[in-house]
């Protein structure tokens, strides 16, 4: 929450100030004090640098400062004086000293970044929408912009709905766009969001969703007539996946495309109790789906009486097939009649899935087909397996290109001749080093198979491939010689996440060892149980490949993925019950 939603972990901290756990407590006012939240306080080395900076003596918490000497402060070459500009501005903000702080947002240092960014969500001034905006698509400093943005309210509403419909705009952006305009809600940040129901991308049509679950929205009249048409879509998507499913060998090699489309399915599932809430009583709708979920048939009976009893007549020859639990066979037998679709061979599956829109298959169940594309001998090199050499997306370029590469060495030669040298030459180092019938044992990791292992990893269990995917993109994998050492600041707000994909490693600090790590663990203070142990290098036991994460572009993928985040928490706390178990179990042993 706090590298999140800081708006929100601030009035959350202040409320736990007042808890009766000692712990949470004690917790919470360090957090108060060190934040600066309290204003009866400010901290003794800032009233020592103003002083130092500006010749006051006064021994007052806010202190006071001509625009002039405001300006001299925030153009010193000292961090610590620009910090304190940003944190005088909060109080001192007028038509006369506003471009000091669109300055100070835009500063090199990223401390003196994030107190402008705080004081511009304190004082919510108009001209810093602009930069603010601009700021959404930053891994570091997204997250605080977004926030000021929401404490602005529905003032800046007007503003956000033009920079999404701007030439260029970046897919990010307008999706931190819509978040925002969802937390701000009100009446006519809702009339913004329906324009956008049908909005080609479904990661924005998903989140605007997301927005109106969260406010327990109540679709009417026209409003009610597009969720129907999203719900007939969203049903048609999943009939779809299901019959793929179906169709597949259920061999070792189609297992990953396999999981993939069962994915696809749970999520289609998802949107599909989603657009019913929208449509009926949200209450009634998640009761449905618990009951459903549950897996027992009596519960599973008293849900499909439910639903009988508050959707539309025209819904429930459709529906019903699909959420009982009948067999896949029997569900497509029965829905056939409504959305009609051909059978097809496995080839053919894995065709169409390289062939249909993003909306329809994500790229992670792509890659998953193109990769299984690899073991049958009757693929032939098909034109949209062609098609995705030339794609912009490293993901299904790199695999697309692999498969070829291993089916006719000529055929990718000839390809290959077609691509920008840089393409080229990523591509040639990646497939020459990677065996096809290795898998992830040959020591060379393509970006699919990063994936792939850090999917079998406990931390990441049930977590969709497509979310690893999105984190996969921020990897910078490192193959290191044993004996090698990498340096880096435990302190840095952008310390590095560290996966051990094969090998072994020594966490140092200073010239001590803190931690080891072995091929499948982690780093970082999100999956320990507690702090992770200060460590400033890394010490190769033996050849070692790591996958390294920066800190803000994990955050970054988290805050646009709330299952990712859902996920983590629960996998994080399964492990730290399990541990616990396991010292409890061996305590009673001894």
């Amino acid at each position: 929450m706090e590298k999140l939603e800081p708006a929100l972990f601030e009035n959350t901290v202040v409320r736990l100030a007042d808890s009766d756990n000692k712990k949470i407590k004690a917790f919470a006012e360090d957090k108060i004090q060190s934040l600066g939240i309290d204003k009866r306080t400010l901290s003794s080395d800032i009233k020592i640098l103003a002083q130092r900076a500006l010749g006051d003596s006064e021994d007052s918490d806010q202190l006071s400062i001509d625009p002039e000497n405001l300006m001299k402060l925030s153009k010193s070459v000292k961090q610590n004086d620009r910090m304190l500009a940003a944190k005088l501005l909060r109080k001192q903000t007028s038509t006369k000293t506003i471009f000091i702080l669109l300055e100070l947002l835009r500063d090199v240092d990223p401390k003196v970044r994030y107190e402008a960014l705080l004081t511009a969500r304190r004082v919510r001034r108009q001209e810093t929408w602009s930069v603010l905006i601009e700021m959404l698509g930053s891994p570091s400093f997204g997250h605080h912009a977004a926030a000021a943005l929401k404490e602005s309210g529905e003032a800046v509403l007007p503003v956000l709905e033009s920079a999404f419909h701007k030439s260029g705009q970046s897919d990010l952006v307008m999706l931190r766009i819509v978040q925002v305009m969802g937390s701000i809600g009100g009446k006519y940040a809702l009339q913004l969001l329906w324009r956008k129901a049908d909005y080609p991308d479904k990661r924005i049509v998903k989140q605007i969703l997301y927005s109106f679950r969260y406010i327990k929205y109540t679709a009417t009249k026209r409003e009610a007539r597009e969720v129907m048409g999203l719900l007939e879509n969203e049903i048609s998507k999943t009939i779809w996946n299901l019959a793929a499913i179906h169709e597949l060998p259920t061999t070792e090699n189609f297992r990953f495309l396999q999981e993939a489309l069962a994915e696809e399915v749970a999520e289609n599932y998802d949107q599909i109790n989603i657009l019913l809430s929208l449509l009926y009583d949200p209450k009634s709708v998640q009761l449905v789906r618990e009951n459903i979920e549950s897996g027992d048939p009596d519960n599973l009976a008293f849900a499909m009486e439910l639903l009988d009893l508050f959707i539309d007549q025209d819904l429930k020859p459709k529906l019903f097939p699909l959420l009982d639990d009948s067999p896949a066979e029997e569900k497509l037998k029965i829905l056939q009649l409504y959305y009609p679709r051909e059978s097809y061979t496995p080839i053919q599956v894995i065709n169409y899935i390289l062939n249909r829109d993003f909306n329809l298959s994500n790229r992670w169940t792509k890659a998953c087909a193109i990769h299984a594309a690899a073991f049958m001998d009757e693929f032939r090199i098909s034109r949209g397996l062609v098609a995705q050499v030339f794609n912009s997306d490293k993901l299904l370029q790199e695999t697309s290109s692999w498969v070829i590469y291993n089916k006719d060495k000529k055929a990718y030669a000839s390809i290959a001749e077609r691509l920008p040298q840089k393409d080229k030459k990523f591509l040639d180092s990646s497939i020459e080093n990677n065996q096809l019938l290795d898998g992830l044992n040959d020591g060379f990791f393509l970006w699919i198979e990063m994936i792939m292992f850090i999917k079998q990893l406990p931390i990441f269990k049930n977590i969709h491939g497509a979310l690893i995917s999105d984190l996969a993109d921020k990897i910078h994998p490192l193959d290191l010689p044993a004996g090698d050492k990498m340096k880096f600041n435990p302190d840095d707000h952008n310390s590095p996440i560290l996966i051990i994909a094969h090998g072994e490693v020594n966490m140092m600090m200073d010239n001590n060892v803190v931690r080891n790590l072995k091929t499948g663990e982690l780093y970082g203070d999100l999956f320990q149980d507690g702090p992770a142990e200060k460590a400033n290098a890394l010490v190769v036991k033996e050849r070692s490949i790591i996958f390294k994460i920066d800190l803000m572009d994990f955050y970054f993928v988290m805050a646009n993925h709330h299952e990712l985040v859902q996920g983590l928490i629960k996998n994080i706390g399964s492990l730290k019950s399990t541990i616990s178990t396991s010292i409890n179990e061996q305590s009673d042993g001894i």
